[in-house]
């Protein structure tokens, strides 16, 4: 399949953002440790593509991803490529980048080395390499052995196949580097049905966007995202909610949260981001037993620390008098 070439990260990131990424797929199915499909669909419909944030695993994994894939060249007697293309799948929006591919094979190779990467490239023709750099305790509890082979935590799992459906080759390899020392590698031919899979989720996740509808909110994973999104407050606005039996709930449950000596700060943020999903922005919220005040407290620098936005929710019991 033709690959598109960007000529910047800039460019890069528009061009992800019309697409779902071989890194985001696994959202759809519920297997993402970093995304619902909620906040998937909250960034796939912003304007403007959200720039990627760094750590300093990622920084060191991206600056030894070149040594790994040598040394994957070196070991297994491959010729390897730094993949700059992007590849998108035109059934629908679909689309995924690389790290490296492999592309030949070396013609000076210990022949004692196992051959499994140049017998793979001699049936199967050129491979994706998946470059991955893993912390020792984190490959021992999220990658698991089953009958002798490794097998990756199932968001990187969808990832390879994710790839292989977009570029239609007929392999892929994860190179892993364990702890800085121990070299594993996990062989995956192409499944088409789990690449159909796949393509199927990724258009239902458009057709609902199309249709100005939402996946569904996941509570606590979508905290973040909803006190976000309901950030500002409309000055003066009064929303008055007396018959909404599920509201009145929450205010309750948000008290008893509020008064417990140590209270619980998950529990805390879930309720209120129910509370503020219903709410929207409203500063001002009477219902039945409860009013709410909800007004924006902005940005401000304390003593170098830098205080984001955010919404201030105070739940009080209504006075009996009041309305």
């Amino acid at each position: 399949m033709p690959l598109q070439f960007p000529k910047s990260e800039q460019e890069w990131l528009e061009l992800r953002h019309l697409y779902v990424s071989s890194t985001e797929s696994s959202a759809l199915f519920g297997l993402s440790p970093y995304q619902t499909p909620f906040e998937l669909a909250v960034e796939k419909k912003s304007p403007k593509p959200n720039g990627i944030g760094t750590n300093n695993r990622m920084t060191w994994g991206k600056r030894l991803q070149e040594a790994i894939a040598k040394g994957v060249s070196e070991d297994y007697g491959v010729k390897v490529r730094r993949v700059t293309g992007y590849a998108v799948n035109p059934n629908c929006n679909m689309g995924a980048s690389f790290d490296y591919e492999i592309v030949g094979l070396k013609d000076e190779w210990d022949d004692d080395n196992d051959p499994m990467l140049r017998q793979m490239y001699k049936d199967l023709g050129p491979g994706v390499l998946e470059i991955k750099n893993v912390d020792w305790l984190v490959f021992k509890n999220d990658w698991k052995l089953e009958d002798g082979q490794i097998e990756a935590p199932p968001h990187i799992e969808i990832q390879v196949q994710h790839q292989l459906h977009c570029i239609e080759r007929k392999w892929g390899v994860m190179g892993v580097l364990v702890g800085g020392n121990d070299a594993q590698l996990i062989l995956r031919e192409r499944d088409q049905e789990v690449g159909k899979a796949i393509e199927t989720k990724v258009g239902e996740f458009w057709a609902l966007i199309g249709r100005g509808e939402m996946p569904p909110v996941k509570l606590p994973e979508d905290v973040d995202i909803i006190r976000k999104i309901y950030l500002l407050a409309e000055p003066g606005k009064l929303l008055e909610l007396h018959e909404d039996a599920e509201l009145e709930r929450w205010c309750q449950d948000y008290r008893e949260v509020m008064q417990l000596r140590d209270a619980n700060e998950a529990s805390r943020k879930t309720i209120g981001a129910r509370i503020l999903q219903k709410i929207g922005n409203a500063e001002k919220v009477l219902c039945k037993g409860y009013s709410i005040q909800a007004n924006t407290v902005g940005e401000a620098l304390i003593e170098a620390y830098t205080r984001k936005s955010y919404r201030n929710l105070t739940v009080r019991v209504k006075k009996a008098n009041a309305s």
